[in-house]
């Protein structure tokens, strides 16, 4: 017990399966070797691959965004809000289960009607009695917000990562460190064993001791901009993209294809670095120590006694203190309904007004002027410019 709570400061350490740690990891390496040209290779090789991901991610980002903020607005679509089972639709009148569709489906119908009016005018209160387009609405509210829910979980590994890469380039020492050093000979002699069990031979990383150490300010600088901040915007813009896309899906079962189909563009790092990138790499990744945030001499000089008096004794429940309490939270579960509640308000704010009556619905909709958004659009989807005036508004109750 007393060892687990002395590893309770922590740990840094780099991605292990991600281009993103291959990028912060590979230049540290040939900085501390001398840029080696080996090892330059690598490096090179790494942040091509970074830049290929990262051009891939935001693609699919903001396609999304396009879809969701311009094509869908130029097509006539509201947003679909809270519109359901019992409040308005967009037509105005009363969500029924039986009246409830799918945008495809109710504007397809909307426009057979719409068609027979025009090619029969002198029978419009006949049209009007006769054929019903029903509502675009939802059909089930807490299903959109479950799988909201699984969204964000799904993206938690990576806001981790970003948060530990963050916490990396912050507690590890601004100087030049060696990421590099000699491996100890019984160590050798005990990777050695290893490799002859594993079928592999000697390399040269099974030589040396590969290990996160300080990194000059500069190369710090250089990743927080190029590195840190890109992954935590592509971050930022999956789960509130994400979230708006979750938010506008009508159908039970769209919604949750969509919800993991979502995930996929966090994956795409690790998808590259296990296809694409050498075994060299990914195993120099692997063996990569963490830099450990705690007092590792500890445990050694104390006691057993003086452990148990330490550890144990106060871990009585006549000892406890509020901060006990607060670490019984499971803090990752709070963070995700935290950032799920979030975003869906940020959803509502963004896309839905509350009538006198009481309803959340969709706000008064205009046409975009462009057919492409630039990156800031996709960041403030306000700045898309739009027409004077409105395709559509809320129908007076």
């Amino acid at each position: 017990m007393g060892s687990f709570m002395v590893r309770a400061g922590g740990s840094c350490d780099v991605e292990t399966g991600s281009v993103y740690g291959a990028a912060l990891l590979m230049p540290q390496l040939a900085r501390s070797a001398g840029w080696p040209l080996f090892l330059t290779g690598l490096s090179l090789r790494a942040w091509i691959f970074l830049v290929v991901n990262i051009c891939m991610q935001y693609s699919m980002v903001i396609l999304i965004s396009r879809e969701e903020n311009v094509l869908d607005t130029i097509a006539g679509q509201m947003n679909l809000c809270n519109f359901g089972d019992g409040s308005r639709g967009p037509l105005g009148t009363e969500v029924t289960p039986e009246r409830t569709y799918s945008w495809d489906q109710w504007i397809t119908r909307v426009f057979v009607k719409d068609s027979l009016k025009a090619l029969f005018p002198h029978r419009l209160a006949e049209i009007e009695a006769a054929i019903d387009p029903g509502e675009y609405a939802l059909e089930s509210r807490w299903a959109r917000v479950i799988c909201c829910f699984i969204f964000i979980i799904a993206t938690m590994g990576e806001f981790l990562l970003t948060i530990n890469m963050g916490k990396l380039l912050y507690m590890v020492p601004t100087k030049d460190e060696s990421w590099l050093t000699a491996q100890s000979d019984e160590a050798e002699a005990t990777q050695r064993h290893e490799d002859d069990a594993d079928g592999g031979g000697d390399t040269w990383h099974d030589k040396v001791k590969i290990r996160v150490a300080g990194i000059p300010r500069l190369w710090k600088i250089f990743y927080c901009l190029f590195l840190l901040l890109p992954k935590a915007l592509l971050w930022y813009l999956c789960c509130r993209i994400g979230v708006d896309f979750l938010m506008e899906t009508s159908t039970i079962s769209d919604v949750i294809v969509n919800a993991v189909a979502m995930t996929f563009i966090l994956n795409i790092d690790e998808m590259i670095c296990s296809t694409l990138m050498e075994q060299t790499t990914r195993s120099i990744l692997l063996s990569c120590e963490e830099f450990v945030l705690y007092d590792v001499t500890t445990e050694g000089r104390m006691t057993d006694q003086e452990i148990m008096l330490e550890f144990c004794e106060k871990q009585k429940w006549k000892h406890i203190r509020f901060m006990d309490f607060v670490e019984m939270v499971p803090g990752k579960l709070l963070t995700a309904v935290l950032l799920t509640a979030m975003f869906i308000a940020c959803y509502f704010w963004q896309k839905c007004d509350i009538t006198a009556g009481g309803e959340v619905v969709s706000r008064t909709m205009y046409k975009p002027t462009i057919i492409n958004e630039n990156f800031l659009q996709v960041l403030f989807p306000s700045l898309v410019p739009r027409v004077a005036e409105p395709f559509w508004e809320m129908p007076e109750a």
